[in-house]
């Protein structure tokens, strides 16, 4: 069932994809894959070979853990679109795809929808409510709509 916990279970594996996107990027531009230069004659059990070895193996490492994940989440959006899809309000709809799938924060979120209303910048926190209230419907309407498929 794909209830609040089992969003915020996809936010993580999101971030969990993009800290792993970053260590890939970290050991890409490490110098150990490459054979320094000057280095020749190296013994089979040298620490460069060791290095050059482990480094490899993680490169690998991380790229199957990228698309072990990138393949949990395609699943997961397709689940959760399908969902958010059968809601009827078109605000609920919004707020859902924006924060699950455009990965935007709270403030981003009330900033797209009502930011262009002129009272907006006085009564920032009241449109900060009706944000997390357009939430809460949307929570309580996707639970109804799982029960009646079921």
């Amino acid at each position: 069932m794909v209830d609040k916990e089992y969003l915020k279970k996809h936010l993580r594996k999101r971030e969990e994809l993009e800290t792993t996107i970053i260590r890939y990027n970290a050991l890409l531009n490490k110098d150990d894959i490459s054979s320094p230069t000057g280095k020749t004659g190296l013994s089979i059990g040298g620490t460069l070979v060791s290095t050059v070895e482990n480094a490899v193996c993680n490169k690998i490492f991380t790229e199957e853990k990228i698309k072990r994940l990138e393949k949990d989440l395609t699943e997961q959006s397709k689940i959760i679109n399908s969902i958010f899809e059968k809601l009827e309000n078109p605000y609920e709809k919004l707020v859902m795809q924006m924060r699950y799938e455009d990965k935007l924060e709270w403030d981003e979120i009330r900033g797209e929808i009502f930011g262009n209303r002129r009272d907006y910048s006085i009564n920032v926190e009241k449109y900060n409510d009706k944000v997390f209230r357009i939430h809460g419907a949307a929570l309580k309407h996707m639970k109804e709509l799982q029960k009646e498929n079921s």
